[in-house]
C-alpha cells in the first residue's frame, strides 16, 4: 500500500498560479508569497502524491504528463472548494456581495449603461466594480482571478479560464453624418476610393481583424491614423472626413443616424465573435452569474438588433 502525505488547499493553488502564470515569481505575485514559498510548496506537493509535475528548465517550466493531469484535477478541486463556500455562505432571501468584472470599450458605451443601472436598482446591496480594457488585459486579470469575468472578441491563452460563447457581431463602417453614403444600408468596401480610416494600434486582436480583411478583398486605403481609445475614435469620426470599422455593439446609440452614418460591411461581412470567460479555478458568485447573464443577454440582443435592422440574417 503507497501512504500519501496530506495535501493542502495552499499547494494546490501555487501549482495552478504556477502552472498558469509559467513563472514562480509572477505566480508569487499573484498569491502575494514570496518565490522561494511557491517553490516550496510546489515541491512539497510533488513529494507528497510521489509525482514529478513540473519540470524545471532555464528560462521555461514544462508539466510532465502527470503534471498535466493533476492540474486539471486541481481546478475541479478548487472550484468546487469555491462552489461549497458560495453555497453556505449565499443568503437565498437576498441578493449582495461584491464582485469585480471586465468589458471593453466596445460594451461600456452600449451595452453597460442599461444593464448596470437596471441590476443595481434591483439589487442595491450588490456592489460591482467594473474594469474597462482591451481583450489581453481583461485575459490576464481573469486568469490571476482579479477579475471574476470578462467578455471579449478572441482569447490568446485558454490555460486557466473557462471560455463559453456569447455572440456574433457585424461589422460597420462608420462615418460623419456628412459623409455621401446612405445610413444603414450595406457598403462593399473595395467600392470606395481615398479611404482615410482610424485603425487601433497593432497589438489590438481588432486590427488583425481589420489587416486581414484589408489584404483579403485588396481594400485601398489612402491614410492610416492610429488611435486605440474608442470614445475618440468616435468623436473624431462624427467631426472629420476620417472612418472606422467599428462593431455593431458599440454603435447601438448611432442608430438614428444623427452623429454618424452606419454602414454595414457587405462583401463579405466581416463578423466578430464574442466570448465570455472566467477563472477555471473559480466558480461565479451568485451576483456575478446573474449580472454576467444579463449583460450578455444585452450584448445578443443588440447584436441580433442590428443584424436584422440591415437585413443580413433572417
Amino acid at each position: 500500500m503507497v501512504l500519501y502525505m496530506s495535501v493542502s488547499i495552499k499547494q494546490l493553488k501555487a501549482f495552478v498560479a504556477v502552472v498558469e502564470e509559467k513563472s514562480f515569481s509572477m505566480a508569487a505575485q499573484r498569491l502575494n508569497a514570496t518565490q522561494s514559498g511557491m517553490s516550496m510548496l510546489v515541491q512539497n506537493l510533488e513529494i507528497s502524491i510521489g509525482k514529478k509535475l513540473i519540470n524545471r528548465i532555464p528560462g521555461k517550466l514544462i508539466l510532465t504528463e502527470s503534471g498535466i493531469t493533476f492540474y486539471k484535477y486541481s481546478l475541479d478541486i478548487l472550484k468546487l472548494m469555491e462552489k461549497a463556500l458560495i453555497d453556505v455562505k449565499n443568503d437565498t432571501k437576498e441578493l449582495s456581495g461584491t464582485f469585480n468584472c471586465g468589458l471593453m470599450p466596445t460594451f461600456t458605451r452600449s451595452a453597460l449603461p442599461v444593464t448596470l443601472s437596471n441590476f443595481l436598482f434591483e439589487y442595491p446591496n450588490v456592489d460591482i466594480k467594473v474594469t474597462e480594457a482591451y481583450s489581453g488585459v481583461l485575459e490576464e486579470m481573469v486568469r490571476s482571478n482579479k477579475l471574476e469575468f470578462a467578455i471579449v472578441p478572441s482569447v490568446k491563452n485558454p490555460t486557466g479560464l473557462n471560455v463559453n460563447f456569447v455572440s456574433s457581431d457585424i461589422n460597420l463602417l462608420v462615418t460623419s453624418k456628412k459623409s455621401k453614403l446612405t445610413h444603414l444600408k450595406p457598403i462593399n468596401l473595395s467600392s470606395l476610393k481615398d479611404i482615410k480610416i482610424i485603425l487601433p494600434g497593432p497589438d489590438n486582436s481588432r486590427r488583425v481583424a481589420i489587416n486581414q480583411y484589408f489584404s483579403t478583398h485588396n481594400i485601398n486605403i489612402s491614410k492610416k491614423l492610429e488611435m486605440d481609445g474608442m470614445i475618440g475614435t468616435l468623436e473624431m469620426i462624427a467631426s472629420s472626413d476620417w472612418c472606422g470599422i467599428l462593431p455593431a455593439a458599440l454603435c447601438d446609440l448611432d442608430l438614428s443616424g444623427d452623429a454618424r452614418t452606419l454602414s454595414p460591411l457587405i462583401s463579405p461581412t466581416l463578423i466578430t465573435d464574442y466570448v465570455i470567460i472566467t477563472s477555471a479555478s473559480k466558480e461565479l458568485s451568485p451576483a456575478a452569474k446573474l449580472f454576467s447573464n444579463k449583460i450578455c443577454d444585452k450584448i445578443k440582443s443588440i447584436s441580433s438588433k442590428l443584424n436584422k435592422l440591415v437585413n443580413l440574417t433572417d
